[in-house]
């Protein structure tokens, strides 16, 4: 035997499982979205724990260029070449640091390029130490990482 249910009632029915479903579908969707994005403090950890290593590796380059001074090393692999590397690697840590202006990344990268020139132009140690020391600095200043 056969049940009448009228027009109006299947109507509610449908239409309440339609907001049900579409309810546990946004609830679903929005915590399987919440846990595959990183967090913002995440983010900004990793730019700072990068711009560290890119400030300890500026920092470095001092040992290296004495080096050269003394006739032991080559200026091209032991400071051109990885000043390079960390200007580089300074660019991919800017670009995931949106709160950083463009003027202050100019400023970076300048700082980084006067470390480069100076080696360039065989600068005295203590000049070169100065201007890498300067650079790391600013670095960690600008992109908020912990000196070690």
């Amino acid at each position: 035997m056969a049940l009448y249910v009228s027009a109006g009632r299947r109507t509610r029915r449908t239409v309440i499982i339609a907001a049900v479903a579409s309810l546990i579908a946004l609830v679903v969707g929005w915590s399987i979205g919440r846990q595959q994005a990183p967090a913002i403090a995440d983010r900004v950890a990793t730019v700072q724990s990068q711009a560290e290593l890119e400030a300890t590796g500026l920092e470095r380059l001092g040992i290296e260029y004495e080096q050269v001074l003394s006739g032991s090393d080559d200026l091209d692999s032991s400071v051109i070449q990885p000043l390079d590397a960390v200007r580089a690697d300074l660019q991919a840590t800017m670009d995931r640091a949106p709160w950083l202006t463009a003027a202050r990344r100019a400023v970076l990268l300048d700082a980084v390029s006067q470390v480069r020139q100076a080696a360039i132009d065989g600068a005295p140690l203590d000049e070169f130490n100065s201007a890498t020391l300067a650079a790391a600095a600013l670095l960690r200043q600008e992109l908020g990482a912990n000196s070690s």
